[in-house]
């Protein structure tokens, strides 16, 4: 029996086919419904994620990512404001793993703040991309961009606001 496939409502491809951040497949919080979990991650296994990371505080889709065949990495972060250590462990722990073959999803639970700071803050290491554009993309792909996410890269909200407006002009 084929799986359905359902692109997760919030999600972006930092690096096309390589990392992408996104809600939790299923959503987040009491809106989370396991027939949406089971058709966004067939999503991200056809479009060749071969692992996530989770930065839940709890350990929830990890059993159904193994189901899926998908390695997992988990990293509790509870609010991005407090999410430095994990960011500083996230950014090498990416361009080890982006190395090889197929893409890696790095999801939070409903907020996807961290995911996108993550995400913003690899592309800035290993592509020199600048981190308020690399935010405004995110922000702009329906990810969430807080002050405290932009604080992780060290970059003032309004910038990214800023840049957020220009694409979207």
């Amino acid at each position: 029996m084929e799986r359905s496939l359902l692109e997760p409502k919030r999600i972006w491809w930092a690096r096309p086919r390589k990392l992408c951040g996104l809600e939790r497949p299923g959503g987040g919080g009491r809106s989370h419904r396991p027939a949406r979990r089971e058709a966004e991650i067939a999503y991200l296994v056809a479009r060749g994620v071969r692992l996530c990371v989770s930065t839940m505080t709890t350990r929830h889709n990890l059993a159904a990512y193994e189901t899926a065949g998908l390695e997992w990495h988990h990293v509790p972060v509870g609010e991005t404001a407090d999410g430095a250590a994990a960011f500083e462990e996230l950014l090498p722990f990416l361009r080890r793993h982006l190395r090889s073959p197929g893409a890696v999803a790095v999801h939070g639970n409903r907020w996807t703040d961290f995911a996108a700071a993550v995400c913003a803050g690899h592309l800035h290491d290993v592509r020199g991309v600048a981190p308020a554009d690399a935010l405004a993309s995110a922000g702009r792909a329906g990810l969430t961009v807080s002050p405290a996410a932009c604080a992780l890269l060290g970059v003032p909200a309004g910038d990214v606001q800023e840049r957020l407006e220009a694409l979207e002009r």
